[in-house]
């Protein structure tokens, strides 16, 4: 059926089934010697890519990225990530891994496929591979088992090189004591904040100025390209009531996803945390141990649990009591899950020393593991066959809808022919608008908006049916006039000044400190007031102060108490003035709690530039030719 891959792309058998290749072959895009016969765009050796190779993996790098930004990822930040080079040099890297895997001897042996093939999950029946079961999930993707070996054989390769490569990393331990040095030491600072907020009110707004600044950031105020549209869409529910069902169907369909209808065994549960840092000394723990007792006491003997974890829990959830809501043991970090899965309804554990500190657990419901017996799944799966089958329904007849009106070129006299309701919205629209009756569909709007003027769309799919379009008219990005945007334009310019005239400030300030030699003093004549900070480290920022990035280096830059940095540190939309206070060292028994996590860090990070380094080496060595520009 048409919607079969679709449906069960999005289920657990399938994420099993495939997860291991599809990463990969989102860069792959399931290149085929068949595709030499396509326009060439590069050459790796002896091997071509094509454009559909390159089409293709730019539409799932773009899949994956939307799926990953939803709405933040818009034009602009596409093209600063470069998205074209990225699917580019993706594929190019990973036919360069299939060539050194042939000079390595790493290829993938037929022996190996089967090992993998055989350990799915989703290929067994009660724990054993089955060849019906794996032929019948390949066919729900539209693969034949020969293609998904053949698929699952690079995958293998691939992974091969990447792990051999990989483990040539080593990390001695005198990268990992500087590691945790750099990481762990703490410093305290005096500050003085100019906040550029606080400048606003003596800033002055001239008309001259405002224009200037309007004509010198006019691309701010570019406003994107609009499309006059019209479209008919195809709905599923229109067709919903037609569709009917029978019971084999529903059992076929239940025997297909029963793994579906499998629920973990899931706990409901309230806890109350008490945080202790990983490199804490023994006397803070045993210090932290004994508040928490005093608290488990109070909970044991029957205060109510949601109130105590609202006055003393550390966590997120302390405003609703403690609620953790129901949660499978995968969900949470092991030695909770062991307590609380190990509870009945209404029992109060001990303390539970987790990697954030001493929890108290209250169990508060337990759902046993079960398989949904099909009486009780019947609803739901009539539903999804109903949606399946009107899926294909509505396609069909929007796939007539769609070569008619393309075959006329009036979209609208189309839908007037057959009797279909025209949407068309009062005005233009850009890449990002909601369409009425559609809503939310950034695939749709991505094939409309790669449509020229006059242009039909084919059948474009989105949740709840389908939409054929037709592009009325198009309009290129402009910069609209001052007086429609004046109000934005004065804010920002008067935003910039107040920046401005708090850098300027912030600067007088940090000369003044280092003429008299302290923050306090020279804020007495400039009437700032001076805040100190906890002691912070690199991994672990001032709760208030919260500095990081290179404002924080140019704190840890300073090696003596009284030193200033030479200019003010520009910190989120701030200016801090900043004086070293001190410097510590972290205690020895924190840094051994976390030599191993370093250490396992460091491994990773030289991994992964060795790997970046051998892939840029095979790159210089290899015979590369891009045949055409993208």
């Amino acid at each position: 059926m048409l919607t079969v891959f679709r449906e069960h792309a999005g289920s657990w058998i399938i994420k099993v089934a495939l997860f291991a290749i599809i990463v990969v072959f989102i860069f792959w895009g399931g290149y085929s010697y068949k595709s030499m016969k396509a326009s060439r765009l590069a050459r790796v050796g002896d091997v071509y890519i094509t454009y559909a190779d390159y089409n293709q993996a730019y539409d799932q790098l773009l899949n994956m990225y939307r799926r990953q930004f939803g709405n933040q990822l818009t034009q602009e930040l596409l093209e600063r990530m470069n998205l074209k080079q990225q699917a580019l040099d993706l594929l190019i890297d990973r036919m360069l891994i299939m060539q050194a895997a042939r000079v390595l001897g790493l290829h993938a042996g037929p022996e190996d496929i089967q090992a993998e093939v055989l350990s799915v999950p989703a290929f067994q029946v009660d724990g054993r591979f089955d060849r019906q079961r794996y032929v019948s999930v390949l066919q729900h993707n539209r693969l034949t088992p020969q293609a998904f070996e053949q698929q699952l054989a690079r995958d293998l390769t691939l992974r091969r090189v990447e792990a051999f490569i990989k483990g040539q990393a080593l990390v001695s331990d005198a990268e990992v004591a500087a590691d945790l040095q750099f990481r762990f030491n703490k410093v305290q600072v005096a500050y003085v904040k100019f906040d550029p907020q606080s400048f606003l009110d003596k800033v002055t707004v001239d008309e001259a100025q405002v224009s200037a600044f309007f004509e010198k950031n006019a691309l701010r105020y570019q406003e994107p390209e609009k499309r006059v549209l019209v479209y008919v869409p195809f709905v599923l529910d229109d067709e919903m009531a037609n569709i009917t069902v029978t019971e084999d169907e529903i059992r076929t369909y239940y025997e297909d996803h029963r793994d579906t209808f499998h629920q973990e065994k899931q706990v409901k549960a309230r806890h109350i945390l008490f945080r202790v840092k990983a490199e804490a000394s023994e006397s803070e723990v045993k210090k932290v141990e004994t508040a928490a007792r005093q608290v488990l006491e109070k909970a044991r003997r029957g205060e109510d649990f949601a109130a105590l974890a609202k006055a003393h829990s550390q966590d997120g959830s302390a405003q609703a009591g403690g609620d953790l809501g129901w949660f499978t043991k995968e969900q949470m970090v092991p030695t909770f899950a062991d307590a609380a899965f190990a509870m009945k309804p209404g029992e109060v554990s001990d303390l539970v020393r987790t990697p954030y500190g001493f929890h108290i657990i209250k169990v508060e419901d337990v759902r046993p593991e079960e398989t949904v017996p099909l009486e009780k799944a019947r609803a739901q799966i009539e539903l999804n066959i109903k949606r399946e089958k009107a899926r294909d329904v509505v396609y069909t007849k929007a796939r007539e809808f769609a070569d008619a009106a393309y075959a006329e070129g009036d979209l609208a006299k189309t839908a007037e022919r057959m009797k279909r309701s025209v949407e068309a919205p009062d005005k233009a629209v850009s890449a990002t608008d909601l369409l009425p009756k559609v809503g939310y569909a950034p695939e749709v709007m991505k094939s409309l908006f790669s449509l020229g003027e006059g242009e039909v769309s084919d059948v474009l799919e989105w949740a709840n049916g389908f939409v054929v379009g037709q592009v009325i008219a198009v309009q290129g990005p402009r910069i609209p006039p001052l007086e429609s945007v004046k109000s934005r334009v004065e804010e920002d310019f008067k935003m910039e000044r107040a920046r401005e005239a708090a850098q300027q400030a912030a600067t007088a300030f940090v000369e003044q400190a280092r003429t008299v030699g302290a923050l306090d003093k020279a804020a007495s004549s400039a009437g700032v007031t001076v805040q100190v900070s906890g002691w912070f480290s690199r991994s672990e920022p001032d709760e208030k102060l919260r500095l990081w990035g290179e404002a924080a280096e140019a704190v840890f830059q300073l090696q003596n108490p009284g030193d200033l940095p030479q200019a003010p540190l520009s910190h989120q939309g701030t200016f801090l003035v900043c004086q070293l206070v001190g410097r510590q060292d972290p205690a020895p028994e924190a840094l051994e709690k976390e030599r191993e996590n370093a250490r396992m860090r460091l491994i990773q990070l030289k991994q992964n530039q060795l790997w970046q380094a051998w892939l840029a080496k095979e790159r210089s060595l290899a015979k590369v030719e891009i045949l055409h520009q993208l």
